[in-house]
């Protein structure tokens, strides 16, 4: 892609420095926090400014897990901030107040305002012994500023937010919130719209739509701006690459970022964690800055012991078997090829899709019924319902309940050996 304006380093423990300093740009653990190194989404990110702007308006962002959700609500105050920043200059609009709370399983309405309320102090003052005149500020709360009643319903939060113009509200996570708490949220939002209240409620979470993300209302929809985001493309998962270029000085080869991206299937996360490793293997294995595919490749073993505990659970319980000839493994590899190159918007593919990969794999023919019964089990509890089916018993087709299993299903097939890095290279770029 780029070119390293050195890429060599002098020393073994330069490399090691430099190892370290990847962390600070490949975050793959981590939302990422710095508007400068959020690669993409700014579609996504002037629609929510856009709303913010117009009072009454209220934004749902919803997706897959894994597709960078957080990370974009990370960002939406440092970019709205820096808006505003622009407007002071035109002698516009003053900088607001943005407050972010991730919802838990233990939470209601009533605590996650008590999250977001906590952020807020109230100045007030109060007579001070000594010179006449004299006062002191004291910080209330917003419970005491308000006199709040212990648990809070919509007229409550109402009274505050009218004192907060312009203020904005985060909720992370909101799917995992306790049952009816979207119906208040629903009830407050359309509140605040009927009455045009110039503040703005801003709901992330997992969910194929907003149907199963806020309870439904005659007119909400009017309401909300409703931001599902997709996988990312192509172009903006090298905009990652290029943003560590810029700030490490390294140069990703275009066969070695071609494969970042491809394996990454649109989730930033991976881009992260492989292009991390990458980095990583380049310095300390040749001393170099500039990343080339075997660095990818040998990237790809090292990102298998570094993937979440909750994949590589979800991995070992649908392919193990104690029978050294059981196809689990390399079956799912397969279903993770057809994914991949499945043109389906919802990520389905059938079961046809999965011949050729797999004979690629196994070096021999094979039909669907070599796999079939594999299909079935990953569809089922023992197997950890891995894959979803859709449609009728003699014509199902499948996808990967979890986004993030496919590209750790590649990187397990090239750390297992069930497939090498060209190999993988060429399936993942076939026409199908």
């Amino acid at each position: 892609m780029g070119t390293a304006t050195t890429n060599r380093l002098a020393s073994y423990d330069e490399a090691l420095t430099f190892a370290a300093q990847a962390s600070q740009v490949f975050q793959p653990r981590s939302p990422i926090t710095t508007k400068d190194l959020f690669a993409g989404r700014w579609n996504e990110l002037t629609k929510i400014s856009d709303a913010v702007h117009q009072p009454g308006l209220h934004v749902v962002i919803y997706g897959e897990r894994g597709v960078g959700k957080t990370s974009l609500a990370n960002v939406v105050r440092p970019t709205i901030r820096a808006l505003d920043e622009l407007d002071k200059k035109r002698g516009e609009t003053p900088k607001r107040l943005v407050i972010k709370a991730i919802g838990t399983t233990e939470d209601t309405f009533s605590t996650i305002w008590d999250k977001l309320f906590a952020e807020i102090t109230w100045p007030t003052e109060e007579p001070a012994i000594g010179l006449q005149g004299e006062k002191k500020i004291k910080d209330l709360t917003t419970r005491e500023s308000f006199s709040l009643e212990d648990d809070l319903h919509v007229n409550e939060v109402r009274k505050v937010l009218s004192h907060l113009p312009g203020a904005v509200f985060i909720v992370d996570e909101f799917d995992r919130t306790t049952e009816g708490t979207s119906t208040e949220f629903t009830d407050l939002i359309k509140t605040l719209f009927d009455l045009a209240f110039d503040c703005t409620v801003i709901l992330v979470g997992v969910s194929e739509t907003v149907e199963n993300l806020i309870a439904d209302h005659a007119s909400i929809s009017r309401a909300l701006v409703q931001i599902p985001l997709p996988r990312m493309k192509a172009n903006e998962l090298r905009i990652i690459l290029a943003n560590a270029e810029k700030t490490l000085g390294v140069a990703f080869d275009e066969d070695a970022a071609s494969l970042i991206v491809h394996v990454s299937e649109g989730l930033p996360h991976y881009t992260h964690l492989i292009g991390l490793h990458a980095v990583r293997n380049a310095a300390l294995s040749r001393l170099s800055k500039t990343i080339k595919r075997e660095d990818v490749v040998d990237a790809l073993k090292a990102a298998v012991k570094d993937a979440e505990q909750t994949i590589t659970q979800k991995h070992s319980t649908a392919t193990h078997s104690s029978h050294k000839d059981a196809l689990y493994r390399h079956v799912l590899v397969a279903c993770a090829l057809a994914a991949a190159r499945s043109h389906d918007a919802l990520g389905y593919f059938n079961p046809s899709d999965v011949v050729a990969p797999l004979a690629r794999i196994l070096g021999r023919p094979v039909t669907i019924a070599t796999f079939a019964n594999h299909l079935s089990e990953f569809s089922q509890e023992k197997r950890g319902f891995v894959l979803e089916k859709d449609g009728q018993p003699w014509g199902y087709r499948y996808r990967f309940r979890e986004p993030l299993l496919v590209p750790f299903a590649f990187m397990n097939g090239v750390d297992s050996g069930l497939l090498n890095g060209d190999a993988l290279v060429q399936m993942l770029h076939e026409d199908v």
